[in-house]
Parts: structure tokens; C-alpha cells; sequence
């Protein structure tokens, strides 16, 4: 019989053997499926325990906290410089939904002016999943909160309107947010 100190590296090497059979873009996606399960059944979990108005309150702010660290954690990994204007931001967001699931949102983007996008989402993965549990009639977005922490942690005042809430698709209206970014002083 093998002592825990022998079976360990065995059993590790075995598992990164296994792991390096698949190919990137699946251990991408199943590292995505994890994350996404993980974060529904994390918000499931709170709404059973505290209510939905806490799991919504706390999911918003952890969506914004996280987006305040990852966006400037993947301009750095990217090599890109200060963040200063609409375009550079366009291309970290694209670059983020890029990494978190390209899959989990359909949407468009455009910029009527220089200093705002207006953002339209067709599908949602949130949406669908809020009307799969049943409780989409009260479902906040943590979407966007999580847009306005990658805005906050790329140092960028804004305006984004219409003002967080519940879920605009469950409310029978488009889901189109616009993003203003405020003057550069």
C-alpha cells in the first residue's frame, strides 16, 4: 500500500495528463461551465437562505467588486496602457466577455457619439436562467453591475442608463444599456 506522501504526485501527475488531453478551447468552456454553475447555485443558495432581495443586493455587489479587479488585471495581461477613452474600454470589454463566455451573451454595440456606447443585448444567459428558476419577476441584473466594476477598475467616471435594477428583459423591454463616459479632467 502506498503512504500519502507516494500516492500524492502519482495521482497529480495522473491528473494533469488527463487534463492536457483536452484541447484548450474545451478546458476553456468546461472551466466557463464550472464558473457559470458555480455562480447560479451560489445565488440559489442565498435566496433560499436570506431572500431574494439579499441574494440580488449581494450579487450585484460582488458582480461590481470582481469587475473592478479583473478589468484592469486583464489590461495589464494584455499589455495595454491607461484605459482613457471609449474605444480602449470597447476593446477590454470585448476582450473580457471574450474570456468569461463569448457564448453567454448575444449583443451588439455602437457608439453614437465619442463619449457613449449604447449596449443592446438579444440573450442573456442570466435572463434565461432567471426564467428557468422562476424568479425572473424579481431578478436584478448583476450584469451590468459587474460592466460598472470593470468601468470603476479601469479608473473611468460614468453614467450608465438606465439605472441598475431588476432585469429589463423580464420587464418586457429591451435590454439596452448606454454608457457615458464622463470628461477626462
Amino acid at each position: 500500500m502506498d503512504s500519502p506522501d507516494d500516492l500524492q504526485p502519482r495521482l497529480r501527475q495522473r491528473a494533469t495528463d488527463a487534463l492536457r488531453r483536452l484541447a484548450p478551447a474545451d478546458r476553456e468552456a468546461l472551466l466557463i461551465k464550472c464558473w457559470m454553475s458555480h455562480d447560479a447555485r451560489w445565488f440559489m443558495a442565498v435566496a433560499r437562505e436570506c431572500g431574494l432581495p439579499v441574494a440580488n443586493r449581494l450579487n450585484r455587489e460582488a458582480a461590481r467588486e470582481l469587475g473592478r479587479v479583473e478589468a484592469p488585471r486583464l489590461a495589464r495581461a494584455l499589455g495595454l496602457g491607461p484605459v482613457t477613452s471609449l474605444d480602449e474600454y470597447l476593446l477590454v470589454q470585448e476582450a473580457l466577455i471574450g474570456l468569461l463566455g463569448p457564448d453567454l451573451l448575444d449583443y451588439r454595440v455602437s457608439t453614437p457619439d465619442g463619449t457613449a456606447c449604447r449596449v443592446d443585448v438579444a440573450r442573456c444567459f442570466a435572463h434565461e436562467n432567471a426564467m428557468r428558476a422562476g424568479i425572473a419577476d424579481e431578478y436584478e441584473c448583476g450584469i451590468f453591475a459587474r460592466i460598472a466594476g470593470w468601468l470603476d477598475g479601469l479608473g473611468l467616471a460614468h453614467e450608465l442608463r438606465p439605472a441598475l435594477g431588476k432585469c429589463l428583459k423580464a420587464q418586457g423591454r429591451a435590454c439596452a444599456y448606454t454608457i457615458t463616459l464622463a470628461p477626462r479632467a
